[in-house]
């Protein structure tokens, strides 16, 4: 008896649930409402499969369903379908409206799309009659495009088939990857060693993973680029300068006569390099000459480096202030006392000259006793 009770109960919910869901599906597939609706009716040169209960979207939101579809033989192509469309709210049209059954899936369904036009314009007067227009399905804009490029189409599928049978005997590069497998290991290895490189990357191994990972390495490299920067700009600027015939550079490249100077500069140095060039090669030879004799005579070459060190150690004495000259050099105390001692001879030998004089006369005078 419980049990039978308990079977009753799971039917009767099922048999309840079944007709709520029911009931929800048929609200709202079908749009019902107990609310009031507005009906607006609207004209279109082909329904394109457009059936009752489609919906109506206004600005890209589902308001309407369609209610009724006429075909009105007798009225003008462009009009000759009528729909009736249902809304929960009426829809405020404008001038510059548009209206048009679209797709509204590439697998199949059709929808009213309604824009209402610029909020700016006026509204449409009341009682003027809606039409709208019809939009090409995706197969039929793809058969549109086709019809169009008819032979564009042909040469490409012509091409693929060529590329097909190419790939198929092994030409070119994909097709040498099919067949060649060689070439395939070639290419599976290179494709290991990029993502070993991209791991080494990633881990900052070496100079670019460096740049990618450390951030000091990366600012030293940036500072070097704006230095580098900072470089050219300088060096333009040189250039603008030399341009404009600022500097030596400028004066060469714009003053005749500064080029002709340099010119002749530059020839004399060449002779005078030319010259050198001989007098060496004598020298070596052991010619004539000062710098010759003391090349190929070892005695003579000796002399000169016992002179020449010789004149290094006076100078060193004279600098240390060893020896009387060198005293004179570095000692004020006896440079004064040389000083005192050439005024004090000096003033003896003016003393002798006056005198002279005197002395004549006196030998003159008296004679020599």
């Amino acid at each position: 008896m419980e049990s039978t009770r308990s079977r009753d109960f799971a039917l009767g919910l099922a048999f309840f649930g079944a007709l709520a869901l029911l009931l929800y599906y048929t609200i709202v597939l079908t749009g019902f409402s107990l609310a009031d609706k507005t009906q607006l009716e609207a004209y279109f040169p082909d329904a394109r499969g457009l059936k009752n209960g489609d919906a109506v979207l206004v600005a890209g939101r589902p308001i309407g369903t369609v209610r009724d579809i006429q075909y009105y033989d007798q009225r003008p192509f462009a009009t000759r379908i009528g729909v009736s469309m249902e809304f929960e709210e009426p829809p405020n049209l404008h001038e510059g409206y548009t209206m048009r059954v679209a797709e509204f899936t590439v697998l199949g369904g059709r929808v009213v799309e309604i824009d209402p036009g610029p909020s700016e314009n006026p509204p449409l007067a009341e009682g003027i009659e809606l039409v709208g227009t019809v939009d090409e399905s995706a197969l039929e804009s793809l058969n549109s495009l086709i019809g169009e490029n008819r032979e564009g189409v042909k040469q490409l599928i012509d091409n693929l088939v060529t590329a097909s049978d190419d790939v198929a005997q092994g030409k070119g590069v994909l097709g040498a990857l099919i067949h060649d497998e060689e070439l395939r290991d070639n290419v599976s290895s290179t494709v290991l060693d990029l993502s070993t490189l991209m791991e080494d990357l990633k881990d900052g191994k070496g100079t670019l993973g460096a740049l990618l990972q450390d951030e000091a390495t990366r600012e030293k490299v940036i500072a070097l680029i704006e230095d580098a920067g900072a470089a050219a700009g300088d060096l333009r600027g040189v250039l603008t300068a030399a341009r404009d015939g600022e500097g030596l550079i400028g004066a060469l490249l714009n003053d005749p006569g500064m080029r002709e100077d340099a010119t002749a500069l530059l020839h004399n140095l060449e002779q005078a390099s030319g010259r050198l060039d001989l007098i060496l090669h004598d020298a070596q030879e052991g010619g004539a000459g000062l710098l010759g004799t003391l090349i190929s005579d070892q005695d003579l070459a000796d002399d000169a480096s016992e002179l020449l060190a010789n004149l290094s150690e006076v100078s060193r004495r004279l600098k240390d202030g060893e020896g009387s000259l060198g005293r004179l050099l570095s000692e004020d105390e006896a440079y004064e006392e040389l000083v005192q001692a050439l005024r004090s001879l000096n003033g003896q030998l003016e003393d002798a000259r006056e005198a002279q004089p005197i002395s004549t006369f006196t030998q003159l005078l008296f004679g020599n006793f």
